[in-house]
């Protein structure tokens, strides 16, 4: 019998997550906070990799592999993690911190440790708090090496003790790297005219690169430490009174709201901190600040909070397209894979595939760093195809997105006594047809949509849904008010079928957007049809561009409610509450119900429609 290469693939930060590799081929991923119910949990995904090893029978002993993004962590890296700072952090914890640590140290020239876990109290906390790590092993007084050390060890060692793999299999992958291989192999594209980007806050070695595919595997052209502006982006999220790694799509959405006065007010305090170096193919300082928190909190005083986000907004635009420019000049290449947590950004995202330097952009599914377990898989693969000998153009391009659990009924009788309780009136509909789920939908019904496998990502891709009619009077009110409770300039997004996207948004190059990871504008007819999908300040639009092969229920619903509406589109927003995250199983499909006003739940081929009190 042929053996197989399987590889576990591990990341541990901010949404930490798990992805199964099989020969090439992933068949399961998932995130921590998926089982654990933290949102952005952080630490070892044990959950979320136990899941991936129970989904394909594989047993721990069967693993070749396990490649952990992130080659090593310093002491405010460990800390990040031991403490789950980007998962639990408050803003006042951020401001804390801050003001505690990080002003004395960059300003007032204080004695502060070279870290700040003490000052966050960090002893007593992580206590309470389960990652996974022996802790009692890590002494911060200890040198940089040997913390850096002693916690690649407890890495490894959680990995034996939970999972039962061999310590010795446990490799660790750099983190930028992990972007580019996610970025290059998930994609379809290969050959001599794909060039690989990524840009984030912070990556290891490097937070922006620039690579492109070899017989030998992908070569690293150039990278640069220094490329910070999604930090910015960071910082000025909490400038804002919103929390860093959760709400900088917010600054995003709120951007085109600004006028170009309060835009260019705040703008020039932005221009001038970055260039583009290293032979036009990295992004780096050309004026440091003195940090990127303070020295904005105070130039930025007095002016509007939609003026500093169109301003911070206008400057990655701006980078960005030199940057793009620079790539295409210095390599040749016209088939451009970008990755990395800035790739999160659509409105960016959107302005460079306009630009006419590339024929195709591809932006792979949740390109931040929950998808580096993804990148590592493909890593390590990548190196055994060459050390097997094997031709690594058989690592194939990921094929779905849902890779998570599969939603199972069994059990669904005993919940009904609470939706009762807590909802009132219902009645179950059994083998529920899609023409009876449109009618519902164009009739200004909001429906949650838990089928089959659920998606990986920070972005729902239909079947752990919330959907409604884009073109229903009041509908981005009655969802927020019904469940969502978002912020009041944030939009809802669409689900477009692929064979009408030419008559919806302007997308010139048919670029694809499968996990709704670019943004268009709207066609002129679609900005009224479709204005519950599209952003009020511009008429652009967020879209999954659906392929019947590639959610053939999801398809068919949409199909049958655009047979009603004469609308190929529907909102789909993710089936969670706010600040919680995407529904997993059948519990928390059921206490989403529960909790939520939502007029009805799709539980694979089942329907529970509420009826008013």
């Amino acid at each position: 019998m042929k053996k197989r290469f399987i590889v576990l693939g591990i990341y541990e930060v901010h949404n930490a997550s798990a992805c199964l590799m099989i020969d090439g081929n992933i068949v399961a991923a998932s995130h921590e906070e998926r089982f654990s119910k933290i949102k952005n949990d952080v630490g070892m995904p044990i959950k979320a990799a136990k899941f991936c090893l129970n989904f394909a029978n594989i047993k721990p002993e069967e693993v070749d592999e396990v490649a952990i993004s992130n080659k090593s962590f310093n002491k405010n890296g460990i800390a990040n993690v031991l403490l789950k700072r980007p998962a639990i952090y408050k803003i006042e914890d951020w401001n804390f911190e801050n003001n505690f640590y990080w002003k004395k140290k960059l300003f007032e020239k204080s004695k502060v440790d070279d870290h700040y876990f003490y000052i966050m109290s960090g002893e007593q906390k992580v206590k309470k708090l389960n990652h996974y790590y022996d802790t009692s092993k890590i002494n911060f007084k200890d040198s940089d090496k040997k913390i850096e050390h002693d916690f690649n060890i407890l890495r490894k060692k959680a990995i034996e003790e939970y999972l039962g793999i061999d310590k010795k299999k446990v490799k660790f992958v750099e983190h930028y790297l992990c972007h580019h291989y996610h970025a290059y192999y998930s994609s379809p594209y290969r050959g001599n005219d794909v060039v690989v980007a990524h840009l984030e806050g912070d990556g290891g070695r490097y937070n922006n690169a620039v690579s492109i595919p070899t017989k030998k595997g992908l070569k690293i052209l150039s990278g640069s430490k220094t490329a910070d502006i999604g930090r910015l982006y960071q910082w000025m999220t909490l400038l804002l009174g919103m929390r860093p790694y959760h709400d900088e799509y917010k600054v995003m959405g709120l951007a085109p709201y600004a006028t170009k006065g309060e835009i260019q007010k705040s703008l020039k305090h932005f221009n001038n901190i970055f260039k583009i170096t290293n032979n036009l193919l990295n992004i780096t300082y050309k004026k440091r600040p003195r940090d990127l928190y303070y020295t904005f909190k105070e130039k930025l005083e007095g002016h509007r909070f939609d003026g500093i986000a169109g301003a911070l907004q206008e400057t990655l635009n701006s980078i960005s397209i030199q940057w793009m420019k620079g790539i295409k000049k210095r390599t040749g290449r016209n088939v451009l894979c970008y990755g990395g947590g800035v790739a999160m950004n659509v409105k960016t995202n959107g302005i460079i595939s306009d630009l006419k330097e590339f024929k195709n952009i591809f932006v792979p599914l949740s390109p931040s760093d929950e998808s580096n377990a993804i990148g590592a898989c493909y890593y390590s693969t990548e190196k055994r195809f060459i050390k097997d000998n094997k031709n690594i153009l058989g690592i194939k391009p990921l094929s779905s997105p849902y890779l998570g659990p599969d939603i199972n009924v069994t059990g669904l009788d005993k919940y009904l006594p609470e939706i009762k309780n807590y909802r009132g009136n219902f009645k179950i509909y059994n083998n529920i047809s899609n023409k009876f789920l449109s009618k519902e939908i164009y009739e200004g019904k909001i429906i949650g949509r838990a089928v089959g496998r659920a998606e990986f990502g920070q972005r729902a891709l239909g079947n752990r849904s919330i959907i409604a009619n884009p073109n229903f009077p009041g509908i981005t009110e009655k969802i927020n008010n019904s469940i969502k409770y978002r912020d009041f300039w944030m939009p809802f997004c669409p689900t477009v079928l692929d064979k009408f996207q030419s008559k919806v948004i302007l997308n010139k190059k048919n670029l694809s957007c499968k996990y709704m990871t670019n943004s268009f504008s709207l066609n002129d007819k679609y900005k009224l049809l479709a204005r519950g999908a599209s952003h009020p300040g511009d008429n652009t639009v967020r879209p999954q561009i659906l392929k019947e092969k590639d959610n053939k229920s999801y398809y068919q619903l949409i199909n049958s409610f655009n047979k009603i509406s004469k609308i190929p589109l529907v909102i789909n927003t993710s089936l969670n509450m706010h600040r919680e995250p995407m529904a997993t199983d059948l519990s928390d499909v059921i206490s989403i119900l529960k909790r939520s006003q939502l007029d009805g739940m799709v539980i694979n081929n089942h329907f529970i429609k509420i009826f008013k009190k």
